[in-house]
């Protein structure tokens, strides 16, 4: 799991880390100024995609983790801010699967969790539980997001 940000020097190292990251991380600064509609966008058909989101933020008692088994994810905020909660998924009670990629795991009491801010990632690759989307503190939940899916090859 990486935390970044669109602007860090550091970025250039993570660009090297797949195939498809330049090619992502190009259209994140453009999606960053100047966001598309919802919806999903391909930059390498069903190999490397985005989504748009607008969505409000679940509460922390909503939020569950996810764990996907062929895809790595990029969570950027656009607009908003969000929390992301991270943990050892062996340390998580599974409680559904959602699609044949994702599933589903309890929220527990010991996790890390980060806040991010416009211009903000998290690369997640496949096995790593994160719970996205829950609502940070002092604000009113609306986030705009891109949430980029590249099949790990």
């Amino acid at each position: 799991m990486i935390v970044t940000n669109l602007k860090s020097p550091e970025l250039e190292l993570y660009a090297s880390l797949n195939k498809y990251f330049p090619a992502v991380l190009n259209e994140a600064r453009k999606v960053l100024f100047n966001p598309p509609e919802a919806g999903n966008y391909a930059i390498d058909g069903d190999n490397c995609y985005y989504g748009i989101q607008r969505i409000d933020a679940k509460s922390p008692f909503d939020a569950l983790f996810e764990t996907h088994n062929e895809y790595i994810d990029i969570h950027m905020v656009i607009s908003g801010e969000e929390i992301i909660r991270f943990e050892n998924k062996s340390k998580l009670s599974f409680v559904k699967q959602h699609s044949e990629d994702c599933d589903m795991f309890a929220m527990n009491k010991d996790y890390d969790s980060v806040r991010l801010t416009p211009g903000d990632l998290v690369i997640v690759y496949p096995n790593e539980a994160h719970a996205p989307c829950i609502r940070a503190e002092g604000t009113d939940g609306k986030i705009c997001k891109m949430i980029v899916k590249i099949k790990n090859s």
